[in-house]
């Protein structure tokens, strides 16, 4: 049954969306935007590898998926008190392990495919991938401890901001140390060896002395099935953006590509973590929820100016790293809302029919839907230029 929305609640939801959300997905924006720079200035370094190219959204999908879905178990654990708001809590560092594990194994998925496609560079390709991502998977598990136990200390709902954070950061760091790793490969053979072994030893090390129980590894088998179905799903995404990379890299979606999926990702995450915070507390009784969809309708009002926004910083940077001038795209700016109701609308039955199916929804939800939207962003993109 639908259940009435007080205006209290209405007033609640107005404040979180504006003043919590919405300045989380422009924080998230302008990290991505970093992202983007270093994909515009060398995307055509990444078209050399191909393989590459047709790993990079499944890559950053993944890592989104994966620390997003431990941003949505974390910040269940906190409301329910299962674990304390301190990042030496035992949950902490044994979800930190297991996140690194799931990781690692849909990335040969995502490479086995790509070797198949380009065939071109593959074994140098799967060198600087791994070894870009035993640094990147460190990196984004304690940032999103810090994203979810600072927010909830704070009074703040972890749901509302920790996954645009989490995710942001995954844009963030993912392409910047794909780069990277790609030139130490290519200029110093003995530096990359010696850093691929330093980000062994010291996964090594933060996993030592850690038990797993029989739960640790029925989620690892149920999120690690998730993920490489999604690792799959994400291969279309990068093959669409392999096939389309030549028209891409001369537009400003070549700088914008990485705020795209990202912003569309976090918004429909949004609404996914938070219904799946609200089926765990027993708060969602019928098929639709009034409060849910009213979250849903605000978002798509700020998503007007937000795209818009967007838009005009896109052209900027664009114009600043390749130094030529290009034009807005107006249609960009009149159906992303539109877009971002879509994936929120299936973030949310998406919830639903997990939990109805019973998987849980904080570990499936997250990652289902920021890979499914980057097939929907990547094919706005295309449709758009």
């Amino acid at each position: 049954m639908l259940r009435d929305v007080s205006k209290y609640e209405i007033k609640e939801i107005i404040k979180e969306v504006t003043l919590v959300s919405l300045p989380g997905l422009v924080f998230a924006m302008f990290i991505d935007f970093f992202a983007g720079i270093f994909m515009g200035r060398y995307f055509h370094d990444l078209m050399r590898y191909g393989v590459l190219l047709v790993i990079l959204p499944g890559l950053m999908g993944l890592r989104g998926n994966i620390f997003g879905a431990l941003a949505s178990r974390f910040t269940t654990m906190l409301h329910l008190g299962e674990m304390e708001p301190s990042i030496k809590d035992r949950n902490v560092r044994k979800n930190v392990v297991i996140s690194i594990i799931l990781s690692m194994i849909p990335l040969f998925v995502l490479w086995l495919i790509g070797a198949l496609k380009v065939r071109v560079n593959v074994f140098s390709s799967l060198g600087i991938v791994v070894a870009s991502t035993i640094f990147a998977t460190l990196i984004l598990a304690y940032t999103t401890a810090l994203a979810t136990i600072i927010p909830f200390k704070k009074g703040i709902d972890p749901d509302a901001i920790a996954v645009p954070i989490v995710t942001a950061t995954a844009d963030l760091i993912t392409i910047p140390l794909l780069v990277t790793f790609l030139y130490v490969y290519e200029h110093d053979m003995p530096i990359f060896f010696a850093l691929f072994a330093v980000g062994l030893l010291i996964s090594l090390l933060v996993g030592r002395g850690i038990r797993y129980e029989r739960e640790d590894v029925a989620l690892i088998r149920e999120i690690l099935g998730v993920i490489g179905a999604l690792a799959v799903v994400s291969s279309v995404t990068g093959s669409i953006l392999q096939t389309y990379s030549e028209e891409i890299g001369k537009t400003v979606f070549s700088i914008m590509y990485p705020v795209v999926l990202a912003s569309l990702g976090n918004i429909g995450s949004i609404i996914g973590s938070k219904t799946s915070t609200r089926v765990h507390l027993g708060e969602i009784e019928g098929l639709i929820d009034v409060k849910t969809f009213l979250e849903m309708l605000l978002y798509v009002a700020i998503a007007y100016p937000f795209s818009a926004f967007m838009m005009a910083v896109g052209v900027f940077l664009y114009s600043m790293v390749k130094g030529v001038k290009v034009g807005i795209y107006w249609k960009f700016i009149a159906l992303y809302p539109l877009v971002a109701l879509g994936v929120m609308i299936l973030a949310y039955f998406l919830t639903r029919a997990f939990e109805r199916i019973g998987l849980d929804p904080d570990n499936v939800t997250v990652p289902t839907i920021t890979t499914l939207s980057d097939v929907i962003s990547t094919l706005f993109i295309v449709a758009i230029i």
